[in-house]
């Protein structure tokens, strides 16, 4: 049933078995040829989570009941606590192995079962008790279909029916085992052709027909040449007219409507999702090495990169030693913190598919929910990196001697942790090879450096794919950049120093920037107009000016109406002639009012920056100085406060196509557009025109993205359109 025919149809009681109907559902089972057991696991566990898989009608003790009846059945009992182990690190021999691989598909006993060369690699006592077990389920009413290379004449002599497909799958025989020597050695007329088995001992000799079927001819000197006496086509128009009169078969099939009844009842979407999870539990649990690297890899990792970047200046006149405010390497913290998060997301999560791809192949005869399983292997994995985020925040921040935020960043690094974890699942269930895999993670892991936006500016980059006016598309989409952004505006402004400052310090700094940068250089274009209204030389920059004039008139207006929702006595004069602020309808009078407006507006603002100034001075000359000193020592820190301040940048206003984009001070300056986008540092942000507090915007953010990965991991979307681009290729 996994793979549908070119022709025609695949049918059991007249139902077709890709139909997709319930009712064929666990008819079928599948024995191939190589291993698909759980190597982690011990033989028992393999047995008995498989059972739990098929047998949700069966209580507890039934379970046991019948994983240990099969175990005995096949000579497994004595090893079943034993870890299977893998091919190279064998726990248990290879003849055990096939044996318990057999036992996975025999233990639920399907109507029809599908065998792949069973006997291989046994030895020929272990061969006749894994065939007297399929023929003790023939006589139950089990159809079972076997393919098998040399068996002995026991063996040969225990199936029902022998089917022989020649080269390029042309059926050449289909009836009794014995009477097949009988009629192939008829054909070629064979001597003592109607004698099938050897008079003393009884044996059958089954090597007999491929030596008949293969028989070359000879050239004049004997030698065989490499021409086949019989070719498979007239083998096959030979059997056809042998069996033109068996309508026995027919005769006895006809009228069968009902499916053969069955014992197989998978379990529910919850109950299979926790078994799932149990059986991944455990095999992580049995390897040690896991558990050792996964478990120590965060925090010995928080350890070093705390430890070598706890700087602090060692000159004899600094009397605190290491205080957080003097750690230039801050930024640096934060920002590999949320790159270890992603790194280690995507390594341990990156081959726990594949690694699973054989058993999903023997399960999915099964038709088990791939939800179930897929949300097994996030819980699992959502535990693992909450654990590992748990330690290394619990490290590194204490080495750092951040204080009173570990929930915060753990929050923020266990979001990037499982987005990468879902990642990390997404390409496990689309690569081919664990190769392919790791060689892909470095392609993951280096754009969320390079493209966050801190290793170099947005603006620095391309300006063909940034602008200084907004974050790229390709920023909106890096985690990284969320989960930064999402620490560095929290360490900023909510640390015990700060947030005793920062509403006052933000109505200081916007006023301050609208007085001394935006209201000039708006003053400087209305003079420039002023002076060149009647030069035709200038029209077009007459034409620029104006449109830059009218459109940020509108947008600091838009500012003061934000402002007027939370703070008192703001200034609500609105121009009332910008509309009027075109080539085609600007006089003198207009631009004279506009500048008086502007001129207005720019004493507004200074008498806000001088009240918020002096307020502030106020209110720190009116608390323990020796306090808040110790208070911006131990939570604030200087480097910090430069990148989400803009404190290095030259330029504290840019000009660019039309507008002017406000450079310095981020931090305090709140966005505008109505959803999300916002520039960098923003301290909050707009949803559906309310703010929210920028930590908890890039976190929702952050598990949209795990969503997103996690909907084409549902649907394998990734790895539809690799093996549409696989199948493309091999028709080129």
């Amino acid at each position: 049933g996994s793979a549908p025919p070119t022709k025609g149809k695949v049918t059991i009681n007249g139902f077709d078995i890709h139909s997709g109907a319930t009712e064929v559902e666990g008819i079928i089972g599948f024995v191939s040829q190589d291993d698909l057991l759980i190597e982690e696991l011990s033989v028992f566990q393999n047995l008995y989570y498989n059972a739990k898989l098929c047998f949700d009608n069966y209580s507890e003790e039934a379970l046991y009941d019948v994983v240990n009846k099969v175990l005995k059945n096949l000579g497994l009992f004595e090893i079943k606590d034993i870890q299977v182990g893998t091919p190279l690190n064998k726990k248990i021999s290879g003849g055990q192995r096939k044996r318990l691989n057999i036992a996975l598909e025999l233990i639920r006993e399907p109507a029809v079962l599908f065998l792949d060369e069973p006997t291989s690699g046994l030895s020929s006592r272990d061969s006749e008790n894994i065939l007297d077990l399929l023929k003790e389920l023939s006589l139950k009413g089990k159809l079972v279909f076997v393919v098998i290379h040399q068996p002995s004449s026991e063996i040969f002599k225990m199936f029902d029916q022998l089917l022989i497909l020649d080269t390029g799958g042309y059926l050449i025989y289909n009836g009794n085992p014995i009477d097949s020597i009988v009629y192939f050695k008829e054909s070629v007329h064979h001597a003592n052709w109607n004698e099938s088995e050897c008079q003393t001992c009884g044996n059958v000799n089954p090597e007999q027909i491929f030596n008949i079927v293969e028989a070359s001819v000879i050239d004049e000197y004997g030698r065989p040449t490499g021409t086949r006496k019989v070719s498979p086509t007239e083998w096959n128009q030979r059997f056809k007219e042998h069996r033109a009169e068996d309508k026995a078969v027919k005769r006895n099939n006809a009228g069968i409507e009902d499916l053969p009844e069955i014992s197989f009842k998978i379990p529910g979407f919850f109950k299979q999702f926790r078994i799932f999870s149990i059986r991944d539990i455990l095999k992580k649990l049995s390897d040690t090495q896991y558990l050792v690297i996964n478990f120590l890899e965060a925090p010995i990792l928080a350890f070093l990169l705390a430890y070598i970047i706890k700087y602090y200046d060692v000159d004899v006149g600094n009397e605190y030693g290491y205080t957080l405010y003097g750690n230039s390497n801050l930024p640096v913290y934060i920002f590999m913190s949320v790159i270890v998060a992603i790194f280690m997301g995507l390594t341990v999560s990156a081959e726990e598919i594949i690694k699973d791809r054989k058993i999903l192949k023997r399960e999915e005869f099964l038709n088990l929910s791939w939800s179930s399983y897929l949300f097994s292997k996030i819980f699992v994995q959502f535990v693992l990196s909450a654990i590992q985020a748990a330690t290394f925040v619990l490290i590194g921040n204490t080495i750092m001697e951040i204080k009173g935020m570990y929930f915060i960043y753990w929050l923020v690094l266990f979001s990037a942790w499982a987005t990468a974890n879902v990642m990390g699942l997404l390409i496990s269930d689309s690569f081919k090879t664990v190769v392919t895999i790791y060689i892909l993670i470095p392609f993951l892991v280096i754009p969320q450096i390079i493209l966050s936006g801190i290793i170099v500016n947005f603006e620095e980059l391309n300006p063909k794919i940034s602008s200084p006016k907004s974050i790229p598309l390709y920023g909106e989409i890096i985690t990284a950049r969320w989960a930064y952004e999402a620490l560095a505006t929290y360490q900023f402004m909510e640390n015990e120093y700060e947030t005793r400052y920062y509403e006052a310090e933000k109505i200081l700094k916007n006023a301050g920037f609208k007085e001394s940068f935006l209201i000039r250089e708006l003053i400087n274009k209305a003079r420039f107009v002023e002076r060149n209204l009647l030069n035709p030389e200038e029209k077009n920059q007459l034409r620029y000016n104006l449109s830059l004039l009218k459109r940020e008139i509108e947008k600091e207006y838009q500012f003061r109406l934000t402002l007027a929702s939370e703070q008192k006595g703001v200034m609500m004069d609105h121009l009332s002639l910008a509309e009027d602020l075109t080539l085609d309808q600007v006089n003198m009078d207009i631009i004279a009012a506009t500048i008086a407006y502007l001129e207005k507006l720019q004493r507004f603002y200074s008498s806000i920056y001088k009240y918020m100034y002096n307020k502030l001075n106020e209110q720190k000359r009116n608390e323990d100085k020796a306090f808040i000193e110790e208070l911006k020592r131990r939570h604030h820190n200087e480097s910090l406060e430069e990148f989400v301040t803009n404190n290095k940048e030259i330029e504290r206003i840019v000009e660019y196509k039309g507008e002017l984009i406000q450079k310095k001070d981020p931090i305090y300056l709140d966005p505008t557009h109505p959803f999300i986008k916002a520039h960098f540092y923003a301290p909050r942000k707009m949803i559906f025109g309310k703010y929210v507090p920028t930590i908890w915007v890039n976190i929702g953010v952050i598990w949209v993205n795990a969503l997103l990965l996690f909907i084409m991991l549902y649907f394998r979307v990734l790895k539809k359109i690799l093996e549409a681009f696989e199948s493309t290729g091999k028709r080129k």
